[in-house]
């Protein structure tokens, strides 16, 4: 596993960055300090996973695991954070984030969570995880789809591009681009994941 490393507090990263080099399958491509240079090292170095730290001069975690979605990158997102703040761990959730690491957790819950998340799956340290149930379902308030959003919606879900979904739905790309915008606004997202992840979770409301 190729992975990069960032966080502004010099000791930690350099702590982290001894510990992560120890690891048999892990390959420490790049190490910097602030939002920006990750960015940077995530477009240089194509890593199949970023350790992130939450909160960095330049860009948040967030901010990046966005930037990521938006770009297409196949680049996986695992913040590291020392707040137990649940509505972060949601925003940070429907950004794209597939890993949420306590700093306070032991080295073997990252690793663990890097595995996972390299793997293809998601972690969040179990003192955050059941803090979100009760949070979703707040922060799920009915939306009412039309049977075409609810179609396109479906045929994201799928994974498929705006030039499939345009073909069996007999409509333009550019009308599936129009639906992806509305969706966003209407569900109050940032990405095509949050949309299709908000789907997932809210089920039958939408």
């Amino acid at each position: 596993m190729r992975v990069v490393l960032a966080d502004d507090h010099a000791i930690v990263r350099q702590g982290l960055a001894s510990l992560l080099r120890a690891e048999p399958d892990i390959e420490l491509v790049g190490e910097v300090g602030d939002g920006e240079d990750a960015w940077q090292a995530i477009g240089d170095s194509k890593p199949d996973i970023a350790v992130l730290d939450l909160a960095m001069p330049g860009a948040t975690g967030i901010e990046i695991a966005r930037r990521v979605e938006s770009a297409g990158l196949a680049t996986r997102i695992l913040l590291l954070t020392m707040y137990e703040d649940p509505a972060t761990a949601l925003d940070a959730e429907r950004a794209g984030v597939a890993g949420y690491v306590l700093k306070a957790s032991l080295f073997d819950e990252l690793i663990l969570g890097v595995r996972l998340v390299a793997a293809g799956g998601t972690f969040m340290s179990p003192a955050i995880a059941g803090k979100l149930r009760p949070l979703r379902c707040d922060r799920h308030p009915t939306v009412t789809l039309s049977p075409r959003e609810r179609e396109v919606v479906r045929l994201l879900s799928q994974g498929l591009h705006s030039k499939e979904i345009a073909r069996i739905l007999s409509i333009s790309p550019g009308t599936v681009d129009t639906y992806r915008k509305r969706l966003m606004q209407k569900l109050d997202v940032h990405s095509v994941a949050e949309v299709v992840r908000w789907a997932a979770e809210s089920g039958g409301t939408l």
